[in-house]
């Protein structure tokens, strides 16, 4: 207690009995929510300790630890909802049920009548220009590309437009096609910089050996990534070392785990992750590649680097798939430059 306060001190040494529990006092801010409801037209003004009216003569009631006196009871027409954190749970409550006003303060969103009106909708597909380049970038990391090829591929003529202004300086075009402008370099780019897959990640378990498990959801049309790819046929980039303890698998579509002998893992150190992506082009670049079990390996190498529980092995094998991938970027640009005609 600072010099001065002490009677503050005194005044609850006898812990009186009349105090109520701690928090109940405390006042809510809702300034900067009513700054945001003003940006998404919606003027409102606080009517009591726990009621906004908003222009339209709605009031919106927001959760108070202070229960409203006996008599004031007045209907209300919307719960406001403004945490500090806005959850996908909310945000879904707020798309199904008219009466929820939402406030996404830090990012600026608000819902109201079971609608977003203020702020980026759906904010994946914010991304899918980015995730697009640097799907342009894994398919020509290796052996380049030309533009017809990237557009065979599955993407737009107007997408491979704009990866390819987006790589800027870190692409250029050539007589047979475009590439990387430093041999290699778009590995390590593409390796390091993905910013991930987003979606949404669930992780399971099974008294099933990994290796079966893998061939359960490759069956089961899932892609398999991370250090686990290993054991496919055919790929020698990683050591056979001891096997991981999880395996990654990457699915474009709903996958009935418990059909496929797997439950939920509560544990959360052991068993498979199952990733819905936000991010399609990891699909396209696998088919790609050629591959039909696995994701392509620039995937994977962003896999192992992005690991939860890397150890020393996942780092191993890490730098074995990024050595590989620089090896056959130079020894593709000899091919494609160096040799006679």
């Amino acid at each position: 207690m600072g010099s001065g306060l002490e009677w503050v001190a005194a005044a609850y040494a006898g812990r009186p009995q009349i105090t109520m529990p701690y928090g109940l006092g405390d006042t809510t801010d809702l300034t900067n929510t009513l700054a945001v409801l003003k940006l998404a037209g919606l003027r409102a003004v606080v009517e009591s300790h726990d009621t906004i009216r908003l222009a339209d003569g709605r009031r919106a009631r927001f959760p108070s630890l202070t229960q409203r006196p006996r008599g004031e009871e007045t209907d209300v027409d919307l719960l406001l909802l403004a945490p500090r954190t806005v959850t996908a749970t909310q945000i879904a409550l707020a798309e199904q049920t008219a009466t929820v006003l939402l406030v996404d303060v830090d990012r600026r969103r608000v819902w109201i009548d079971g609608r977003q009106t203020l702020g980026t909708k759906e904010r994946w597909k914010d991304a899918a220009p980015i995730y697009v380049t640097f799907a342009v970038a894994r398919m020509l990391a290796v052996n380049g590309a030309t533009f017809g090829r990237l557009v065979a591929a599955g993407l737009t003529p107007a997408q491979v437009d704009d990866a390819l202004a987006r790589l800027g300086k870190r692409v250029h075009r050539t007589d047979i096609g475009w590439e990387s402008r430093h041999v290699g370099g778009l590995v390590d780019f593409a390796i390091a910089c993905y910013p991930g897959p987003g979606g949404v990640r669930t992780r399971w378990t099974s008294d099933l050996p990994l290796i079966e498990q893998a061939e359960r959801l490759i069956e089961a049309g899932c892609r398999i990534s991370g250090r686990t790819i290993s054991d496919r046929p055919g790929y020698p980039a990683i050591s056979k070392r001891e096997m991981p303890y999880r395996l990654v698998a990457f699915t474009e579509q709903e996958v009935d785990m418990g059909a496929l002998g797997f439950e939920p893992d509560t544990i959360g150190f052991a068993g498979t992750e199952l990733i819905r992506p936000a991010d399609p082009t990891v699909f396209l670049t696998a088919a790609a590649a050629g591959y039909t079990d696995r994701t392509d390996d620039i995937i994977t190498a962003n896999t192992l680097l992005r690991a939860d529980y890397r150890n020393a092995n996942d780092t191993a094998s890490l730098e074995e798939v990024r050595n590989r991938l620089q090896f056959l970027a130079d020894t593709g640009y000899d091919l494609r430059h160096n040799l006679p005609d």
